[in-house]
This record gives C-alpha cells, structure tokens and sequence, in this order.
C-alpha cells in the first residue's frame, strides 16, 4: 500500500486532469509536497490525506486500497455507465463507440 499511494495520487490527479500545483493548492500543502508523494518518497499526513479523498471523492479505503488494475473511475461511475449503455438504442451505441475510440 505504502509504496503505490504516491502512485495512486498521480494517477487520480491526472485523471481529474489537475496540475500538481492545483492539487497542491486544492489540499493545501506545498506542490513539492505534492511531488514528493507522488514519487513514493513521502507519505500525507491524515489530514492531508483526508483532503485527497475530499478532491478525487473517494473513501480513505478506495484511495488506501491498491489494486494494479485500479481505474481512476469507481465502480459506481462504470455502474453508471453501463446502465446508460443498457438504455441506448443500436444507433446511439454506434455513436457512442465512435466518441470512445476518438477519445482513447
């Protein structure tokens, strides 16, 4: 867990498409703070922390939990989606595939 937190930090700050200066500015602590966080020299503090999840809406044991598979998206958000997927007519999901492929 220790060593993938940093990890993980990055990987949520660059899905929410966040400078380390705005995520800096965002939990309040220095961007070399951020920095060193994110390259796994350091570790938040619980307050801090605590303010990451604020920022990327996630739980202590989401943002905690380390998994090499892990997609900045929660499960809740994919749940979503898909159940929007369910309602879309052939033509739609056609378009939708296309949006997909031009954004990957």
């Amino acid at each position: 867990m220790v060593n993938h937190l940093g990890e993980r930090i990055k990987k949520l700050r660059k899905f929410k498409k966040l400078t380390q200066e705005q995520l800096a500015e965002l939990v309040d602590i220095d961007v070399r703070q951020i920095a060193s966080i994110e390259a796994c020299e350091s570790l938040p503090s619980i307050p801090t922390l605590l303010k990451f999840c604020s920022v990327f809406e996630l739980s202590p044991n989401d943002i905690l939990s380390y998994s090499s598979n892990y997609n900045a998206a929660s499960s809740s958000l994919k749940a979503d989606i898909n159940d929007i997927l369910a309602l879309a007519q052939d033509e739609q999901l056609e378009l939708i595939k296309k949006l997909i492929l031009a954004v990957i």
